[in-house]
C-alpha cells in the first residue's frame, strides 16, 4: 500500500481525487494549503505527493523539501489549471514525475499515480517494490520448458543488458507484453518509467496526439495541455503494441525521435528532448509491409534491430500443463475453492486442442472451468472446449435418452467430419474420448460418463452431436 498526501484547495475536487485514490487501496491524507502540507510531512513519510501548482500559501520547492524529510525519494505529481501550464511544465523540469492539466479525468489521474509508483524515485523509497517488479518479469520465472520458450527467455535476457530496439512478433495472447516488460524491468532503464501505448487502439490523430502530446488549441476539442507518452517515458522505455497499425505520417514522427532524440507536441514548434528505449510488438508480418509500401523500410530497421519470435501455444508441447497448474492454483486460491488438478481426459483435451488464443485463451478457459468445477480436479465437460469450437454449450440441448439393449456388441458407426484448417480437428479427440470410453464401459453410457468425469446428460449430448451410433442401442424418446 502506498502513502499518498493531496494538496488542493478545491475541497470538492480534492475530495474526490482522495476517495478514489483509497478506492485503489492507497492510503491518502488531504491539505488545502503548503503550511497544512508541511505539518502532515512532518509526521509521516509520504511515497507520493499530488499537489495543484503552487501549493497555496508556499511553492512546489518548498512542499517537495518538506515531504522529503521523511522520505527523501518521495516523488511529486502535479495538476495545473490552464492558466498555469507552463508551471506545471517548469514543475516537471524541476523534478516532479506527472503533470495533470485540469480538468483531467479518473483513469488519466491512475495513469500517472501507476507511473509515479513504477517510476525511479519511489522504488529507491521502496527497495522490495523493484525486486517484486524484477521478480514478476524475470526471464526465467516466466512458466514454460519447451525449446521454443527457452530460446525466447536466452533472447530477453541477452538484449535487456542493452539499449537496442526489440521487435516482438508472435500470435494475439502469446505473451508480447509481458515479454517487453521483462526486458525493461531486467535492463540498466529499470528504475525509469514502462509506458505502453496500443497503436491499433487509436484512430491517427489520438494516437499521435497519445505519442506526442498537444498544446491547448492545437485541435478542435484540445482546451488543455497534455503531455505524450514520449515525455511520460523520459528516462525509461515505451512499449509500442500493434506497431504495424500505425500510420506512415505518424511512422515518421516516431522516426525522427530514435533518429534525433526529441520531437514536437501537436499546435508547438519547440522541440521537446526525450530519452527513449523503443520496444514494439505485433502479429502482422512488418517485412511483408514494408514491401506493400505500407510500412517505412527506414523505421523498419530502426525497430527491428532485435527479433524476438513468440511461439504459439501450439508449439510448446508439454507447456499447456505446466501452464494449466499454474492457472489452476491461481484462480482456485482467488475463488476460494481446492482444485487438485486435471482429470486425464481434461489435459488430454487441452494437449490436444490447437489454441487459436493461445495463453489469454488457455487462461480464460480454466478461469471458468475452475469456476464451474464442482470437486477436487477439473474435467473435460468444465473445460467447455467443446462448445468453444463449435458454438453450442454442452448439455444445454436436449438429448435423446439412449440405453443398451442385449445382444453382442457390433463396432459403432461415426458420422466423418471434415478436418479443420490448420490442425487436429477438437471433435476428433472428443469422438475418440467417447468412443474409448463407451467400449471401456460395455457401451453402457452410465458407466463411460462415470469415466469420463461427466454427467449422463452430458454425455447424452455428446454422443449425439458427434454422430456415434450402435445398432444394440434403441432410441427412448423422454
Amino acid at each position: 500500500m502506498s502513502t499518498l498526501l493531496i494538496v488542493d484547495r478545491d475541497d470538492s475536487l480534492r475530495s474526490e481525487v482522495a476517495r478514489f485514490l483509497s478506492s485503489l487501496g492507497h492510503s491518502v491524507s488531504q491539505a488545502q494549503d503548503y503550511p497544512s502540507a508541511r505539518q502532515l510531512a512532518g509526521e509521516r513519510a509520504f511515497d507520493l505527493v499530488i499537489s495543484q501548482v503552487p501549493p497555496a500559501g508556499g511553492t512546489i520547492q518548498e512542499l517537495m523539501r518538506a515531504a522529503r524529510q521523511k522520505n527523501p525519494d518521495a516523488a511529486l505529481v502535479v495538476q495545473a489549471e490552464p492558466e498555469a501550464a507552463e508551471a506545471g511544465v517548469q514543475a516537471l523540469r524541476e523534478g516532479a514525475v506527472g503533470l495533470l492539466a485540469k480538468p483531467y479525468s479518473l483513469p488519466e489521474l491512475n495513469f500517472q499515480v501507476k507511473r509515479a509508483m513504477e517510476g525511479g524515485a519511489h522504488r529507491r523509497a521502496s527497495p522490495g517494490l523493484v525486486e517484486r517488479y524484477q521478480n514478476v518479469y524475470r526471464p526465467y520465472s516466466f512458466i514454460g520448458e519447451s525449446p521454443g520458450i527457452k530460446k525466447v527467455f536466452e533472447m530477453v535476457e541477452r538484449v535487456a543488458r542493452t539499449d537496442s530496439s526489440v521487435i516482438i512478433t508472435g500470435e494475439t495472447g502469446t505473451g508480447k507484453e509481458l515479454v517487453a516488460g521483462a526486458i525493461h524491468y531486467n535492463s540498466p532503464r529499470a528504475d525509469g518509467p514502462f509506458v505502453r501505448v496500443n497503436c491499433a487502439a487509436l484512430p491517427e490523430q489520438l494516437l499521435e496526439s497519445e505519442l506526442f502530446g498537444h498544446e491547448k488549441g492545437a485541435f478542435t476539442g484540445a482546451d488543455r495541455l497534455r503531455l505524450g507518452r514520449f515525455e511520460h517515458s523520459d528516462g525509461g522505455t515505451l512499449f509500442l503494441d500493434e506497431v504495424a497499425d500505425m500510420s506512415l505520417f505518424t511512422q515518421a514522427k516516431v522516426l525522427r525521435v530514435l533518429q534525433e532524440k526529441e520531437f514536437e507536441r501537436l499546435g508547438s514548434n519547440e522541440p521537446v528532448r526525450t530519452d527513449v528505449r523503443i520496444l514494439s510488438a505485433t502479429n502482422k508480418d512488418l517485412a511483408e509491409r514494408m514491401r506493400r509500401g505500407e510500412f517505412r523500410e527506414d523505421l523498419y530497421y530502426r525497430l527491428n534491430v532485435v527479433t524476438i519470435r513468440l511461439p504459439p501455444l501450439r508449439e510448446r508441447g508439454g507447456d499447456i500443463g505446466l501452464l494449466s497448474q499454474f492457472f489452476l492454483k491461481k484462480f482456485s486460491g482467488q475463488m476460494g475453492k481446492r482444485i487438485r488438478g486435471l482429470a486425464p481426459e481434461a489435459l488430454e483435451l487441452l494437449a490436444r486442442y490447437h489454441w487459436p488464443g493461445n495463453i489469454r485463451e488457455l487462461e480464460n478457459t480454466l478461469e471458468r472451468a475452475v469456476l464451474m468445477a464442482d470437486g477436487e480436479l477439473v474435467t473435460a465437460e468444465d473445460l467447455a472446449l467443446f462448445s468453444q469450437a463449435d458454438g453450442v454449450k454442452a448439455g444445454e440441448a436436449s438429448a435423446d435418452r439412449l440405453s443398451p439393449a442385449a445382444g453382442p456388441t457390433p463396432e459403432p458407426t461415426v458420422s466423418e467430419a471434415p478436418p479443420a484448417e490448420g490442425g487436429l480437428r477438437l471433435q476428433d479427440s472428443e469422438r475418440r474420448l467417447v468412443l474409448e470410453a463407451l467400449q471401456a464401459g460395455g457401451w453402457v453410457q452410465k458407466e463411460a460418463a462415470r469415466r469420463l468425469g461427466l454427467s449422463s446428460r452430458a454425455l447424452n449430448y455428446r454422443i449425439r452431436k458427434l454422430g456415434i451410433t450402435h445398432p444394440g442401442w434403441r432410441q427412448n424418446k423422454g
